[in-house]
């Protein structure tokens, strides 16, 4: 019998589960997240789960992630270089490119191509060569983006020979992430890959190195956005498909789930809820959908393949803090270490804690601290320096550090580049406050909760007399802002725009909507109440689900669903997946009755049609099949979907344009070789 390794790194937990062949599950386990030593929260998981079982030998490993995920969430990355090939200054504000792009370096190069795949104007090497040799040292990879290079990528391989020549850092090409029409949102996802690069190479390293130290002689697959699965190797290069790898496991997770428990049909809304985000999908007749426009994180709307999960800004670990202006506690969407976790490493903070309650006055920033999450990297300011050098020895009390008030700007670069960590008061250490957890430290959270309570209270804002009256607060308001995540992920879906009276946007809810849905949480409102009711159940999955989630149906007057294996959902959700690869090739009329075939060489000629849909329709199983391969699948199954654009005119046939689609599918290579074995 062979097993199956799952691991989920998630922003506050590690997960792992096992597998026997028939896909039940044999163990599974959790340990905390390392983000500064990422190999540490995969040990402990693995070495935790392996202690259950004898899982040998072991065919397959796969791990989703949410830190893809949550860089986008929280605005961190490294910093990057991006080269706009045959780009104008007005394009830069279509897909938010130039707020994506920040403080980032960015360089208008001459070239570019035509819709029909010829050349606008000879690509400007020289200028790429200035630009790279300027700039090499200041960045940590480079995006390439060239117009129309989807039907003809000559100009972004040029660019990346180039920059090759020149320097070893990493490059994403456009063309590379997405077949689609739309320049502006493909440099994006150059963009927003090529800041992540880093960041999972990492985790493909720490995972690579705890397989050597195992002795795990099994590919190493990670989850991309549509729930599929791709080798290491492909991730490292093209880590923006793995924004959305965690919901879109944990959704692989709940279909699982449910059609295990004889579900397998149902419609449901199915909510992740982690560390830094809840992630909510709807499953209907069981079967999780495609996100038609592309996996939006963040607030980006990028070009990459996943599943319509909506992501919000609420976990275990969300940052409390009390709004003045509105008089209430807000949740999220930053993500903190949380008071109680920070406690348990660094014995000073709990007397920190203690002398900032024992004050005559409230101030600002108490029970918030700051500490160093990575490794000091070269080229940061003198007063970023600074401040890493005063957090060198442990955490720090963010009163202390704004005693200057220059550090504020130091403080919030830092934190952005995910080198600098604040620490404050969670719904996890509400949660411990209320013993609905048991891990942590309890004073801090305690401590906590009473310098909360007592700043709103000195700000005009509720009070509570004892610090379970907050925490019990707390635990409400998440139910509450879970409830109102889900209203508007149904709200906002295509079905429910069509069904609802009230036409719901996709830009949002607007005020008085949110207004009038949050009014139906209210305990009394004197003659008139009103209440919401949604159809479908809740399949909850995360570690935090139990504490907020029945309150959270109650509100909706629905069930939650809670699956003993549901904390585990994103690595039972990745070792179940399989390898998924699509290819689209685009037809074009060439004049008369000649076709343009638009593929990954650049633009062909044929006399007719069905003579360029003959190749198309070859080269895109070929390039699927090859694709597939390369991402880790054996045994695999090709469709092929033509969809021909034409009119009828007198008689005669118009053509306009078709896309050919090849889909490849198949098992990870040593679960094929394993059950071909067996």
């Amino acid at each position: 019998m062979s097993f199956q390794l799952g691991l989920d790194t998630g922003g506050t937990f590690t997960d792992a589960v096992v597998i026997d062949e028939h896909q039940t599950v044999i163990a599974s386990a959790k340990s905390l997240t390392t983000h500064h030593d990422l190999i540490q929260g995969l040990r402990g998981a693995v070495s935790a789960v392996l202690a259950q079982c004898p899982a040998e030998p072991i065919s397959l490993v796969a791990l989703s992630t949410t830190l893809a995920t949550n860089a986008l969430v929280e605005g961190h990355g490294r910093r990057v270089a991006l080269i706009l090939i045959g780009y104008s200054e007005q394009q830069m504000q279509r897909a938010r490119l130039s707020e994506a792009l920040g403080n980032d370096l960015h360089v208008f190069i001459e070239g570019g191509h035509r819709s029909d795949g010829q050349p606008a104007t000879r690509l400007d090497t020289n200028a790429i060569k200035a630009f790279v040799s300027a700039h090499a040292d200041d960045v940590d990879a480079f995006a390439v983006s060239s117009m129309f290079s989807v039907r003809n990528p000559e100009h972004e391989r040029e660019a990346q020979q180039v920059i090759e020549s020149l320097c070893q850092k990493p490059i994403s090409c456009g063309h590379t992430l997405s077949s689609g029409l739309d320049a502006p949102r493909r440099a994006l996802t150059a963009l927003l890959n090529a800041r992540l690069i880093p960041m999972i190479g990492h985790l493909l390293d720490a995972a690579s190195e705890l397989l050597s130290e195992r002795s795990i002689d099994a590919p190493l697959m990670i989850v991309k956005g549509d729930g599929s699965l791709i080798h290491a190797n492909v991730a490292r290069q093209a880590p923006v498909e793995t924004i959305l790898s965690g919901p879109a496991a944990s959704v692989v997770g709940a279909q699982f789930l449910l059609a295990h428990h004889g579900h397998a049909e149902a419609n449901v809304v199915v909510s992740d809820m982690g560390g830094t985000t809840t992630d909510i999908a709807v499953l209907e007749a069981g079967i999780p959908k495609l996100d038609p426009n592309g996996a939006t994180v963040g607030g980006w709307r990028t070009m990459v393949q996943a599943v319509a999960v909506r992501t919000f800004g609420l976990g275990g670990d969300s940052h409390i803090q009390f709004n003045r202006e509105a008089r209430q506690f807000s949740i999220g969407p930053l993500r903190v270490l949380p008071l109680s976790r920070l406690a348990l490493q660094f014995d000073q903070c709990v007397p920190i804690l203690q002398q900032q309650l024992e004050h005559g006055w409230v101030r600002t920033h108490d029970a918030q601290f700051a500490l160093l999450r990575a490794e000091v990297p070269s080229g940061i300011t003198g007063q970023q320096k600074e401040l890493c050098a005063a957090l060198a020895n442990g955490p720090v009390a963010l009163q202390t550090v704004f005693k200057d008030q220059t550090l504020d700007r130091a403080l919030n670069a830092l934190v952005q580049r995910g080198i600098v960590q604040i620490a404050a008061f969670t719904p996890t250490d509400a949660c411990l406050v209320l013993d609905r957890v048991d891990s942590g430290d309890k004073q801090a959270a305690v401590l906590g909760a009473k310098l909360q309570a007592r700043y709103a209270s000195e700000n005009l804002g509720p009070t509570f007399e004892q610090a379970s009256d907050f925490a019990g607060h707390i635990q409400q308001r998440v139910a509450e802002q879970s409830a109102m995540s889900i209203l508007e992920t149904l709200l906002q879906s295509p079905e429910g725009r069509q069904k609802s009276p009230y036409g719901v946007p996709k830009t949002g809810l607007s005020k008085t909507q949110q207004d009038l849905l949050r009014s139906t949480f209210a305990q009394s409102m004197g003659a008139l109440q009103l209440s919401a009711r949604i159809q479908q159940p809740i399949v909850a999955l995360g570690a935090p689900v139990a504490a907020y989630y029945p309150q959270c149906a109650e509100l909706l007057n629905t069930t939650a669903i809670v699956n003993e294996h549901a904390s585990v959902a994103n690595a039972l959700g990745a070792v179940v997946g399989t390898v998924r690869q699509q290819v689209c090739i685009t037809l074009s009329p060439a004049g008369g009755k000649r076709v343009r075939v638009h593929d990954d060489s650049g633009p062909q000629i044929f006399d007719a049609l069905e003579e360029a849909a003959a190749y198309a329709t070859q080269r895109a199983r070929e390039l699927a099949v090859q694709r597939a391969t390369d991402a880790g699948a054996d045994q695999v199954d090709v469709t092929v979907e033509r969809v021909d654009n034409t009119v009828e005119d007198n008689g005669n046939i118009v053509f306009f344009g078709s896309e050919i689609t090849a889909s490849a599918m198949g098992r990870p290579a040593h679960i094929a070789e394993a059950s071909a074995a067996s």
